[in-house]
C-alpha cells in the first residue's frame, strides 16, 4: 500500500541538490583546515614550551626586528580570525528570516546555504593563510628565539 501523498516530505530539486552538494565539499575542506591549524597551534605550543635552543645565534637588534615581526604574524592571524567571525556572525540574518516570515522559507533557506558555502570558501583561504603564518612563526620559534 503505497503512502498519500500529503505523508511525503519535501524534496529538492537538481539545483538545491548540486547547492547542498557543493556546502558539503565546502565544510569538509573547511574542517581539515581547521584541524590542520589546530595542530600547528599545539606544535606552536608544545615547542614554545620547550624553548628550544636557538639554531641560528643573531644580534640583539635582528632578535628585536624578529620578534616584532613575529607579533605582527600573530596580529594578522587575530585580525584573521576576527574577519572570520564578523562573517559567521552575518550568517545569522537569513536564518533569522527563515524563523521570522513566512512564505519564503525555502528561497531563505537556500539564501543560508549558498551564504553558508561562501563563508566556508573565504575561511578555508583565510585558514591556508593563517596555517602557512603559523608555520612562519613556528620556523622563527625553532630557529631563532
Amino acid at each position: 500500500m503505497t503512502q498519500p501523498a500529503a505523508d511525503k516530505g519535501f524534496e529538492f530539486g537538481a539545483k538545491e541538490n548540486e547547492l547542498l552538494l557543493r556546502l558539503s565539499k565546502d565544510l569538509t575542506r573547511l574542517g581539515i583546515a581547521i584541524l590542520i591549524a589546530g595542530i600547528l597551534l599545539v606544535l606552536y605550543l608544545a615547542v614554545s614550551y620547550i624553548d628550544p635552543v636557538a639554531v641560528v645565534q643573531v644580534s640583539e637588534a635582528r632578535h628585536t626586528a624578529l620578534s616584532f615581526l613575529d607579533y605582527m604574524v600573530w596580529g594578522l592571524i587575530a585580525l584573521l580570525v576576527i574577519y572570520m567571525s564578523i562573517t559567521i556572525i552575518k550568517l545569522a540574518i537569513p536564518v533569522k528570516l527563515i524563523a521570522t516570515t513566512s512564505g519564503l522559507d525555502i528561497p531563505y533557506l537556500m539564501s543560508f546555504v549558498e551564504k553558508l558555502g561562501t563563508l566556508s570558501r573565504i575561511s578555508f583561504a583565510s585558514l591556508i593563510v593563517i596555517c602557512c603564518l603559523m608555520i612562519v612563526s613556528l620556523v622563527m620559534l625553532i630557529l631563532v628565539f
